[in-house]
């Protein structure tokens, strides 16, 4: 233990060793210290050299030491421009709010001054070393208070078919303080509501207040106290929609002998969009009629694209056209005809006793069966091989292109061959 006896005596001599080594070269020491502090300047400033430029963002003037019963009216500048200077470090990144710009305006009395602007960096390591404008032009008026009524005014559109309805705010009236002459300006506080996409009632707390003169115009330079509103405004639906049947309105008539057979509309069913009130005028029955499609003397067919006929106030969803097909075909009917047989192959020597004529019913349209006369209709007995005799043969009926044998009056032709005399 002895060695921590004698650890004390040690330390002492060897300090009192390097002070004296200290004192006896202390020009050394500054020397050394001088290089090294030179050096690392040197260093740095090749690593982040000091740099001069134009800040590119304009700095916010604050107005200070206000005297008590005045307002800033006006000012002939609200920003300002500066130059700052700094390592090339620590110039990037600055931001306005790094930055202090005052307008000192204590001492002074109403009416307008020129007054110098101070502008001061919170970075220690940055200066400013240009402003401008350097000073700016104030102009003092007598502070004044007035209340003024607090109103909302609606941004935007809510959904389709809803409208906004009443509002209300709270509270009712705010009071402006400020500049007299921009006080006396002022006409009303405005509480700006955003309504777009809405489809019911909502209320919006902490709404700010603008102030505003009689023409809808900002006021600046004023308080409004309190600052905000709350506002609770009403949407009501003003648009219904109801599905109703669509009825094309057709006038005149087809050609003789045809008619029309059917009626198909592309959208047979559209919604309408109104006011209740509206909706409910319409016949649910009768439904949506069509722009007037003619058919008159047709014998085809009728395609046509039309327009709706809405009632006033009122719109429908999708196209307001429609594609209407009137489908018209040739009338059907039956017709009777008295026709004499043609008995054919009659061998020689023998005649035939004049056969009885056959009542011969067709079927068909009726342009075609108007065309059909008796001459037209031909029938056919066949006596190849028969000998003198009675006999009751099948007849062969060709009727005119277009139409149908329906029934044959009668069924079978009797006929009589005789020796010829």
């Amino acid at each position: 233990m002895e060695w921590l006896r004698r650890l004390p005596y040690a330390l002492w001599f060897f300090s009192r060793g390097l002070v004296t080594s200290i004192a006896g070269n202390i020009s050394l020491v500054i020397l050394s210290v001088a290089l090294a502090l030179s050096l690392w300047l040197f260093v740095t400033d090749a690593e982040n050299p000091t740099d001069r430029q134009t800040f590119n963002s304009a700095v916010e003037i604050s107005f200070v030491n206000v005297p008590t019963g005045l307002a800033v009216a006006n000012s002939s500048a609200n920003t300002v421009r500066i130059e700052i200077e700094g390592p090339a470090n620590d110039l990037s990144g600055l931001r306005p709010a790094d930055f202090e710009a005052e307008a000192n305006l204590g001492g002074f009395e109403r009416g307008k001054h020129p007054v110098p602007v101070s502008v001061v960096s919170k970075k220690s390591d940055v200066r400013v070393v240009r402003t401008t404008p350097e000073q700016i032009e104030v102009t003092l008026d007598d502070l004044r208070t007035k209340e003024v009524p607090v109103r909302a005014a609606l941004v935007g559109s809510p959904q389709p078919g809803f409208a906004a309805g009443d509002q209300t705010v709270e509270p009712q009236t705010a009071t402006v303080s400020g500049p007299e002459s921009l006080v006396e300006l002022v006409d009303v506080a405005i509480a700006e509501v955003g309504v777009t996409g809405r489809s019911a009632d909502f209320t919006e707390d902490r709404v700010v207040l603008s102030p505003r003169d009689a023409r809808g115009g900002e006021i600046s330079r004023v308080i409004v106290n309190p600052s905000t509103s709350r506002v609770d405004v009403r949407i009501e639906q003003s648009e219904f929609s109801q599905q109703f049947t669509v009825t094309p309105k057709i006038s005149g008539i087809p050609a003789a002998g045809y008619n029309v057979t059917g009626i198909a509309v592309d959208r047979a069913v559209v919604t309408v969009t109104g006011s209740l009130p509206v909706l409910n005028s319409i016949d649910a029955i009768a439904g949506i009629s069509t722009s007037e499609i003619s058919i008159s003397d047709a014998r085809a067919s009728v395609v046509q694209q039309v327009e709706l006929s809405l009632p006033g106030d009122t719109g429908v969803l999708g196209t307001n056209q429609v594609l209407v097909t009137i489908t018209i075909t040739p009338a059907r009917g039956e017709v009777s005809f008295l026709v004499v047989p043609q008995v054919r192959n009659v061998a020689d020597g023998l005649a035939v006793t004049p056969a009885q004529s056959v009542l011969v019913t067709l079927a068909g349209d009726l342009p075609a069966l108007e065309a059909v006369t008796a001459e037209s209709i031909t029938i056919i007995v066949d006596a190849q091989g028969l000998g003198e005799g009675l006999y009751v043969l099948p007849m062969l009926i060709t009727p005119p292109a277009g139409t149908t044998v329906v029934r044959v009056e009668p069924g079978e032709l009797g006929i009589a061959l005789t020796l010829r005399q």
